[in-house]
C-alpha cells in the first residue's frame, strides 16, 4: 500500500465525486474538490463529511495549464470525475428528479425556455468535458514529482441511445491519459451507476435489472443492450474502489466491472 495523504478530486461535487470524497475522508485523507460551483453544490447544512473537504471554487474549462499546476504539485494523488453523459444538459435534469414524472416535466420546461438564456452547462461537449479537461488535468499531474497515482472515471459501452461519441471521447481520454510514462494511470469502467440521494438513477437501475432479469430467460439475448449494462453499481462501490486502487501501487491500468467490486471488498476489509 502506498501512503497517501492528500487526494485532488476534480469534480468533487458532482454524482460520483460526491462519493469519492466521502470515502477517501473516511480514509483519514485531506482531500480537496475543485468544480466551478464549491461548497455552494451543497444545499442545506452539510454532511458531516463534507465539513472536512476543501471545496474550492475552480473553473478548469477556463483554466491555463499554470493555474491547474499547483493544485496537483500539493496532492499525492488526482482524481477526474468531471464528465457528461448526453451532451445537452437535459439528462442531468432528468436524472435530478425524485421520480419519473417530474423528470420528464422539468426537461419539458426547460427544453421551452428562451434559448439565448442557456448558461455554460449547455454548451459542453464531449470533446471537452470527458478528454481534453481530462488530458489537461492529467498532463499537469505527470510534470508533478514522482508516479503519482491518477483516476480517470471511464465507461464500459453498450449502453442504448448514448452516442457512440461519449464512449469514443473516453476512448481517446484513456489512450492520451495511458501514454503518460509518469502516471500510473487508473481508469474505472463502472457502467451505469446508482445512489439513493438521486431517486431517479435508482428506477433506471431497477429498469436495467429487470430487463437483465428477462434476458436471462431469454438466454442472454436482449437487443442493443450489453452485458454490462445491465449490471447497475453503486457509487459507492465504485468510490470505494477508486480509493483502493489509489492506494493500492500494484493497481494500474483498466478496471472492469468485476474488478471495481472486488477492490471495494478489499477496502471494506482493510477499514
Amino acid at each position: 500500500m502506498t501512503s497517501i495523504k492528500r487526494l485532488l478530486v476534480c469534480g468533487g461535487t458532482g454524482f460520483l465525486g460526491r462519493k469519492i470524497c466521502e470515502t477517501a475522508v473516511a480514509h483519514g485523507w485531506e482531500v480537496t474538490s475543485l468544480s466551478r460551483s464549491g461548497r455552494s453544490a451543497f444545499k442545506g447544512p452539510l454532511p458531516s463529511w463534507a465539513e472536512k473537504v476543501k471545496f474550492e471554487r475552480f473553473d478548469i474549462m477556463q483554466a491555463s495549464p499554470s493555474d491547474v499546476r499547483p493544485w496537483v504539485d500539493s496532492a499525492d494523488a488526482v482524481v477526474y470525475s468531471l464528465g457528461i453523459l448526453l451532451e445537452s444538459n437535459y439528462y442531468k435534469t432528468f436524472v435530478s428528479s425524485s421520480n419519473p414524472f417530474e423528470g420528464a416535466s422539468k426537461v419539458v420546461q426547460k427544453w421551452n425556455r428562451n434559448p439565448l438564456k442557456h448558461g455554460i452547462e449547455d454548451e459542453v461537449t464531449y470533446e471537452n468535458m470527458n478528454r481534453d479537461l481530462a488530458i489537461k488535468l492529467a498532463n499537469e499531474t505527470s510534470k508533478s514529482d514522482g508516479v503519482k497515482p491518477f483516476v480517470y472515471i471511464s465507461a464500459a459501452g453498450g449502453f442504448p441511445l448514448i452516442p457512440q461519441a461519449y464512449f469514443k471521447t473516453k476512448e481517446q481520454a484513456e489512450t492520451a491519459i495511458g501514454q503518460m510514462l509518469s502516471l500510473r494511470a487508473i481508469f474505472l469502467r463502472p457502467g451505469f451507476m446508482f445512489d439513493p440521494s438521486r431517486p431517479m438513477s435508482m428506477y433506471m437501475a431497477l429498469g436495467l435489472k429487470t430487463i437483465g432479469s428477462v434476458n436471462s430467460l431469454l438466454g442472454g439475448n436482449a437487443p442493443l443492450i450489453s452485458y454490462k449494462a445491465l449490471k447497475p453499481i453503486t457509487t459507492s462501490v465504485v468510490a470505494a474502489a477508486a480509493v483502493q486502487a489509489l492506494a493500492d501501487k500494484t493497481v494500474s491500468g483498466v478496471i472492469d466491472r468485476e474488478r471495481l467490486v472486488k477492490l471495494a471488498t478489499e477496502a471494506s476489509r482493510s477499514t
